[in-house]
C-alpha cells in the first residue's frame, strides 16, 4: 500500500465546468461595455473607465476559481493516519473515528459518506458520480477508501455491517426500509424541458390575437392554460410519479396502471432489449410480465446507474422472498442475437446530443417566457 492516495475531479468531470466557463467568456466577450465606449473618441477595452475593466472580469475570476476549486482541490487524500476532506472547509478525520464508510444515492449519481463515531456525517464531493459526469471507478475508488479504513482501525466495526457494501440505496452500510427508484436525470430533465416548451407556448397561443378579433377571446385563453396545466402535470408525474418502490413486503410498480407484487410472487427479474435499450421486466408465478418504468436505457437517453439500480433491486428480492439466483434472472433472447453484456454508461456521442437538446430547449424556453411577458405586458 502506498503512503498517500488522492482523489479529485477526472478531467471528464471537470469537463462540463470548462463549458460553462466558455460560456461566460464568450458572454463577456460580447458584452457592449467592453467594447463600445465612445467617451473622448476612444472606442475599446483601453477606453473604459477602471471600474467597469474591473466589474467586467470579475465574473471570468469567479467562474475561473470555481472550476478551479471544484475541478481540481475538492476531492480526499488517504494517509495512514487519517483520511483529510478537502472541502471549502478542510477536515482531517482520523481512521479510527470513522464508523462507517457508506455509499448514497444523490440527485442524478452517487457519492461517498463517512459516517463518525461522534453521530457526524460527512459526505465526500469527490470521488463521486453525477448526472453529466460520471465516473465508470467510482466502486473501484470505494473500495480503495474502505480498504484503508479496514486496515487502519474500521475492521471490527466493519464486521456489524449488514448487507452488501455499496450497493445503489444503501445507506450507512444496510439497506433501508424503503427504497424509490425514479427515472434518472439523464432521462426526466429532456422531456420536462420539452413539455414546459410546449406549455408556454400553449398559453403564448391562448393569449395571442386572433385573425378575426382585436383582443384575446376568453376561450382561447382557457384552453392555452388547461392545456399548460395538463403538460405541466405530466412533466411533474414523468419526473416524480413514475417509478418503482422497495418495501420490505412488496415492490410498487408506480406508472400509468400502479401495481403491487409480492416479492414472494416474483419469479425473476430480467433484463432485455426494449427500442434501441433496455429494461427491467419482473416474471411473476402466474406468468405475467410488467415492465417497470425504472431504470431504463434508451437510445438516446440514459441512466449511468442502470446495473447498480438492477443489482440492488435483485438484492431486495432474493433478501425478502429467501430464494438464491435462479435461471429466471437472465433475459430472455431471441435465438438469433447475443446475450446482453453489462451496461457501461453512455457514449460521448449521447452526452453531447443530451446537452445540446437541454441547451436549445431551455433556451427556447426562456425565449417563450420573455415574449410572453412582452405580450401580457403591452397587450400587443
Amino acid at each position: 500500500m502506498v503512503d498517500r492516495v488522492r482523489y479529485r475531479a477526472s478531467w471528464q468531470q471537470s469537463l462540463p465546468l470548462g463549458l460553462i466557463l466558455g460560456v461566460i467568456v464568450l458572454t463577456q466577450l460580447s458584452n457592449p461595455l467592453l467594447w463600445e465606449h465612445h467617451r473622448s473618441g476612444l472606442t475599446g477595452l483601453t477606453g473604459l473607465p477602471f471600474e467597469p475593466r474591473v466589474l467586467a472580469m470579475v465574473p471570468l475570476l469567479l467562474v475561473t476559481l470555481e472550476l478551479w476549486v471544484l475541478g481540481h482541490y475538492v476531492g480526499v487524500t488517504l494517509t495512514p493516519e487519517a483520511v483529510v476532506v478537502h472541502n471549502l472547509r478542510r477536515r482531517t478525520i482520523p481512521w479510527t473515528d470513522v464508523a462507517e464508510v457508506a455509499v448514497e444515492p444523490v440527485t442524478g449519481g452517487r457519492r461517498v459518506v463517512l459516517y463518525e463515531t461522534g453521530g457526524r456525517r460527512t459526505p465526500l464531493r469527490m470521488p463521486s458520480s453525477s448526472f453529466l459526469s460520471p465516473d465508470r471507478r467510482l466502486d473501484d475508488k470505494v473500495a480503495t477508501i474502505r480498504g484503508w479504513w479496514l486496515a487502519h482501525g474500521g475492521a471490527a466495526r466493519a464486521a456489524d455491517t449488514a448487507g452488501e457494501f455499496g450497493a445503489w440505496g444503501h445507506t450507512f452500510g444496510r439497506p433501508p426500509e424503503r427504497l424509490g427508484i425514479r427515472p434518472a436525470p439523464s432521462r426526466s430533465v429532456p422531456t420536462v424541458l420539452l413539455l414546459c416548451w410546449l406549455a408556454a407556448d400553449a398559453v403564448m397561443a391562448g393569449f395571442a390575437v386572433g385573425p378575426d378579433a382585436d383582443h384575446p377571446t376568453l376561450l382561447g385563453r382557457t384552453l392555452g392554460a388547461l392545456v399548460a396545466l395538463s403538460l405541466l402535470l405530466g412533466a411533474a408525474f414523468l419526473s416524480f410519479g413514475r417509478g418503482v418502490t422497495l418495501t420490505a413486503d412488496h415492490l410498487v410498480v408506480r406508472g400509468l396502471r400502479p401495481r403491487t407484487v409480492p416479492w414472494a410472487e416474483i419469479q425473476g427479474i430480467a433484463v432485455e432489449r426494449h427500442r434501441g435499450g433496455r429494461r427491467l421486466v419482473i416474471l411473476e408465478a402466474g406468468g405475467h410480465r410488467t415492465p417497470l418504468p425504472a431504470p431504463r436505457v434508451g437510445r438516446v437517453l440514459w441512466d449511468s446507474e442502470f446495473e447498480a439500480k438492477v443489482r440492488t433491486l435483485r438484492q431486495w428480492w432474493r433478501a425478502h422472498a429467501e430464494i438464491g439466483t435462479t435461471p429466471a434472472e437472465a433475459a430472455p433472447q431471441p435465438p438469433d442475437q447475443p446475450p446482453l453484456l453489462p451496461y457501461r454508461g453512455p457514449r460521448p456521442w449521447q452526452k453531447g446530443v443530451l446537452v445540446l437538446a437541454c441547451v436549445v430547449l431551455g433556451y427556447e424556453i426562456l425565449l417563450s417566457v420573455l415574449v410572453g411577458a412582452l405580450f401580457l405586458t403591452f397587450g400587443q
